[in-house]
């Protein structure tokens, strides 16, 4: 099923803004595929917060083939511990048992909160255990398929905004007129078109980056966190690094002649690096923009399938991407050498390997660090660093 729009939306917003007129006309009619159930919505929602979409349909896949039909009934009789073992964390299996809990006593009512008005469903959806308002306007829009959301929140979006106003700069009272008119956007142009024109090459005005040029501006920013100051650098595409200062690969190329400027993607990281140094699970969605080798973009993406206080060694790494590759057997040593170069610390967390005896290794923010990082998320304790 998809969001159910027409040529009566798309005449209105053309009509109000001539500049997303012409991107409408661009990108063509959008297929954005929605869950109309809405516990099994909160459900696929809360499941993907903070992992990558391939790993979050991996893990939904798998709840499904465990569960038959993901509803309150069966989510109820699994139990924590079976949630768990789809590779849920814990801290989402337990918000998704409470929901669950919630909605078989009857205190959630599902097709009460469907029929309630906009800002009544965000605020009864926002009531939940690991939904915030970002998460509940997604329900909203690729659930309820209300038209008029507008999650200025939304980091995509934001970014969207300033290359198609070309403003360097997006946030509530610039967009406080414009979001009236625009709420329908979200859901009638977000997502991969199936049809429509291709977008045109334009040549850049005198002066005026290219869109390469632009996608390779990099920015940077700074956190002071209880383990020593964090260097953040981020593009339009998402966050690209963020190392400890002074760790090993340090970016100490990273010069003021690389524009220091605050973006909406460095708010959602601090956010999100809040949390985590608070001892929580983070419930915040950071956009990962990965700048290695496809291997070490192979690697780092199973990285983050790693659950929050978990560990995995580097041959079940190995295994893993052997596995996807169809592929007999990878070098756990390879493999090593990529979780290494990490540029995400965090994030991506490759903190969370250790070696096949359960030893600290190989971290470049310095063992001490691994061990109190693993320590703040009450990860089981491994053995003794190495050597």
């Amino acid at each position: 099923m998809y969001f159910d729009y027409g040529a009566r939306e798309v005449d209105y917003l053309k009509a109000r803004d001539r500049v997303l007129g012409e991107v409408i006309d661009q990108v063509g009619h959008v297929e954005r595929e929605v869950d109309p159930d809405l516990f099994s919505a909160v459900v696929h929602h809360i499941v993907g917060q903070q992992i990558s979409t391939k790993a979050q349909a991996t893990i939904w896949a798998r709840m499904r083939e465990r569960l038959g039909e993901v509803n309150a009934r069966t989510v109820a009789a699994a139990g924590t511990a079976a949630l768990q073992s789809v590779g849920i964390s814990l801290r989402k299996a337990e918000y998704i048992q409470d929901f669950a809990g919630k909605v078989n006593s009857g205190a959630f009512d599902l097709q009460r909160v469907a029929a309630l008005p906009d800002s009544e469903a965000i605020e009864a959806l926002v009531a939940l255990k690991g939904v915030g308002v970002w998460t509940a306007e997604m329900i909203l829009l690729f659930c309820l398929q209300r038209p008029d959301i507008f999650s200025f929140d939304d980091l995509a979006i934001q970014r969207g905004l300033r290359m198609v106003y070309r403003h360097r700069k997006i946030d509530r009272k610039s967009t406080a007129g414009g979001s009236a008119r625009m709420a329908a956007w979200p859901a009638c142009t977000c997502g991969p078109s199936r049809a429509g024109p291709s977008r045109a090459k334009k040549t850049p005005r005198p002066g005026q980056k290219s869109k390469k040029e632009e996608s390779a501006m990099l920015y940077t920013s700074c956190y002071s966190s209880p383990l020593g100051q964090l260097l953040l650098a981020g593009d339009e595409a998402g966050l690209t690094g963020l190392w400890f200062e002074g760790q090993k690969y340090y970016p100490h190329s990273l010069s003021p002649a690389y524009e220091a400027r605050g973006l909406p993607l460095f708010e959602a990281a601090r956010r999100w690096l809040d949390q985590y140094f608070a001892g929580r699970e983070p419930d915040i969605a950071v956009p990962l923009h990965f700048t290695g080798t496809a291997f070490q973009n192979e690697v780092w993406a199973l990285l983050c399938e790693i659950p929050y206080g978990r560990t995995a060694t580097y041959g079940e790494i190995a295994a893993r991407l052997a596995a996807k590759r169809g592929v007999p057997h990878l070098s756990a040593q390879a493999v090593g050498g990529a979780v290494g170069r990490n540029k995400i610390s965090l994030l991506v967390p490759c903190h969370r390997v250790i070696g096949a005896n359960g030893s600290l290794t190989g971290y470049a923010g310095g063992l001490d660090r691994k061990a109190r990082l693993l320590a703040l998320e009450r990860a089981a304790p491994p053995c003794t660093p190495a050597g």
